[in-house]
């Protein structure tokens, strides 16, 4: 009776560490992560959406990093501005609430972010992915 109980805890355990965040041991996937909890209030704490949009489709919005940190870096109304009416490969219409965060974050803190969410949610192996964010 206490082995079969004794299995049952491990077994639940490592299904619930398979399921977990499989972090990198990189220090910059490990920021992106840490910074990422400001994000997770609209795109949620596992990037299910919420007031923003669901982050798994991420590499479909933005296949170059660069254009994912450049929507992080100026948002959906800096965007607008000065970018035009239309984001992503997607060529999606610019709408919602995508805030700046270029007062907010480091150059560095926002490809920290980018590259985690290419990580976490786009499923990317993570030395190219790191490297395509420029870390």
């Amino acid at each position: 009776m206490i082995a079969r109980s004794v299995v049952a805890l491990l077994v639940g355990a490592l299904l619930g560490s398979a399921c977990a965040d499989a972090a990198p041991a990189d220090p910059d996937y490990l920021a992106g992560r840490t910074i990422f909890r400001t994000c997770a209030n609209c795109h949620g704490p596992s990037g299910e959406g919420g007031a923003g949009p669901a982050l798994p489709g991420i590499l479909d919005t933005f296949a170059a990093c660069s254009d994912h940190v450049e929507w992080i870096r100026l948002g959906s109304d800096r965007w607008l501005a000065e970018v035009g009416s239309i984001y992503g490969d997607r060529e999606q219409p610019v709408a919602g609430g995508m805030p700046s965060f270029a007062e907010a974050l480091t150059e560095t803190e926002i490809r920290q972010i980018a590259y985690y969410e290419r990580v976490r949610f786009g499923e990317l192996d993570p030395s190219p992915a790191r490297a395509d964010c420029g870390l």
